[in-house]
């Protein structure tokens, strides 16, 4: 497939994916520079997978649809397969549009779907996360794993006391938070605001 020319990434999108919590999708109301015609939203909704949302002609000019294709009508899916992936293409409501799912019949926004081959099942996939997150959890809370945090506590400790290491995180742009309260007054302000 072709390397996308400009796109827009987010962990996850479409109709059928959850967003992370507090995490809102990008749209390209958000990004006026980008055109909705022309540009391709890439996905990764989960492991070795990926989407490609746009228009036909975004689409076919990116390269991922095969010359010749015979689009689906409607909310059809069209399957096909190589030695790596299975592709599957059909028509999607555009991220953030709502109503009935007839009204976007014959809306030109599709989603091409990437998924390897040899990919293990989603249940498989997801057993072997929480089973490595129930072991992070129990090295986490162990003698050796408390004992490398604090560790790691002491180093940060550290580093917050070295005073040439903070004064280079200062020379980096959006490294340092600018600092929060109450602005400073200077004696011409308190007089004047207890007149």
């Amino acid at each position: 497939m072709a390397k996308a020319n400009s796109t827009q990434s987010q962990s996850a999108c479409g109709n059928d994916s959850a967003h992370p919590a507090g995490a809102a999708p990008a749209r390209f109301s958000d990004f006026p520079a980008l055109d909705p015609s022309t540009e391709i939203v890439v996905c990764t909704p989960s492991f070795d997978i990926a989407e490609y949302q746009g228009t036909r002609a975004a689409l076919e000019a990116e390269g991922v649809i095969p010359a010749g294709t015979d689009w689906p009508k409607g909310f059809d899916t069209l399957y096909w397969g190589d030695a790596k992936f299975s592709y599957w293409l059909r028509r999607t409501r555009p991220e953030g549009h709502n109503g009935p799912r007839k009204q976007f019949m014959h809306v030109d926004w599709w989603m091409l779907r990437c998924d390897p081959v040899n990919m293990p099942s989603h249940f498989v996939r997801t057993a072997k996360r929480i089973e490595k997150e129930l072991a992070d959890y129990v090295l986490r809370h162990s003698r050796e794993g408390m004992a490398a945090w604090g560790r790691q506590f002491d180093r940060y400790l550290e580093a917050k006391k070295d005073e040439k290491f903070q004064a280079f995180k200062s020379l980096i742009p959006g490294i340092q938070r600018p600092k929060r309260g109450r602005r400073t007054m200077n004696a011409g302000q308190l007089q004047g605001s207890s007149a």
